[in-house]
């Protein structure tokens, strides 16, 4: 082998070096690109799960805080109801104290419901005698007027027709309760008398001035 030949052998060996040489840095360049692309991959994936857990997270602290407000909400509107409810028969109690009034209240009552009735004029004065006097002096003035009220009907008798037994009158003054009822005299002298008055039991008191003679029976007198 001369001395070209070796020449041709090394060059050709050269050139086979070069040529592996060449395809291992493709094929470290292709692995390496591989190993980028798989890590960007699992960089990428870890990336979203965590954006995931994230969105997952938020979304369960969003539900705790309107179960929150949920819960104190209605938790308001039974201590509402509640209340409400205490007020009602707070209430309901007040009412049944006020209407459970005392008997003798209720006597009271009876007895102003059995008052003969007043017109304007008498109200309006009865309200400032009410409003102005004391008790003492509003029982005076009862008195006062009581007093006028039977020397009225004394003389009112004196001057009246006497009446008979067996007439017929209707009582025109006296206790409340009787006036305007009629009724046939069963006692009589020149001041009082004792009127019988159907679906009474006791006889009726009166001044002879505090009833008159009923029409039909002065008309059948004439």
């Amino acid at each position: 082998m001369n001395m070209l030949d070796n020449v041709n052998i090394s060059a050709i060996d050269s050139a086979l070096i070069a040529a592996k040489a060449r395809k291992a840095m493709k094929d470290s360049l292709k692995d390496s690109s591989a190993s980028g692309g798989e890590v960007a991959k699992g960089a990428t994936k870890r990336s979203s799960d965590q954006s995931v857990k994230a969105a997952n997270a938020a979304q369960k602290q969003s539900q705790k805080a309107l179960d929150k407000v949920k819960r104190e909400a209605e938790r308001e509107v039974r201590a509402a109801s509640r209340a409400a409810a205490r007020l009602q028969r707070e209430a309901v109690k007040a009412s049944a104290k006020v209407s459970k009034a005392p008997s003798h209240m209720k006597k009271v009552e009876r007895a102003l419901s059995k008052l003969p009735a007043i017109n304007a004029d008498v109200q309006l004065i009865l309200s400032e005698a009410i409003g102005s006097l004391s008790a003492q002096q509003l029982d005076a003035l009862a008195q006062h007027i009581s007093h006028h009220n039977r020397a009225a009907a004394t003389m009112a008798a004196m001057k009246s027709v006497v009446l008979r037994i067996g007439d017929t009158v209707r009582i025109t003054a006296g206790e409340p309760k009787f006036i305007g009822m009629t009724g046939i005299v069963v006692k009589s002298r020149q001041l009082r008398a004792k009127i019988q008055v159907p679906g009474v039991e006791k006889l009726v008191y009166i001044f002879t001035g505090q009833a008159e003679l009923v029409v039909e029976q002065i008309a059948q007198a004439v």
